[in-house]
C-alpha cells in the first residue's frame, strides 16, 4: 500500500514553489525604475531619436529635401538628423527637435531673417 500523504505533500510543495516564483517575477518587474524626462527643461540632441524612422507611412525628410541647412532655432546642422519639420510659405524647414519647431512657429519671420 502506497502512502498518499507523500504525493499530496509533494504537490503542495510544488504549488508553493510555483507561487513564490511567480510572485518573485512580479516583484522584479514592478521594481524596474522608469525615467521621466521633462522635455521642456532638457533639450538634448539625441541622434538616435532624430534618425529613427517613423512607424507609420509619413514622409521622411532628408537634408537635401529641406530649404534650410541648419536648425534655424538652435543652429544644429540638419545633416546630423531631422526630428521634425515645418512648412512655411511653401517651403519645408527641418528641426532637430519638436521644441525647436514649436519655437520657430511662434515667430517664423524672426528666424528666417536671421538665416
Amino acid at each position: 500500500m502506497r502512502c498518499i500523504c507523500n504525493a499530496t505533500s509533494k504537490k503542495n510543495n510544488m504549488k508553493k514553489v510555483v507561487s513564490v516564483s511567480i510572485l518573485a517575477l512580479f516583484a522584479m518587474a514592478c521594481n524596474n525604475p522608469t525615467q521621466k524626462v521633462d522635455s521642456a527643461s532638457k533639450h538634448q540632441h539625441d541622434t538616435a531619436t532624430m534618425n529613427a524612422k517613423p512607424a507609420d507611412s509619413t514622409t521622411v525628410y532628408t537634408a537635401a529635401m529641406l530649404d534650410s541647412k541648419k536648425d534655424l532655432v538652435c543652429g544644429m546642422p540638419i545633416s546630423a538628423g531631422v526630428s521634425d519639420t515645418a512648412h512655411y510659405k511653401g517651403k519645408a524647414y527641418g528641426f532637430c527637435a519638436k521644441e525647436c519647431k514649436d519655437e520657430f512657429l511662434k515667430t517664423p519671420e524672426q528666424y528666417l531673417t536671421a538665416k
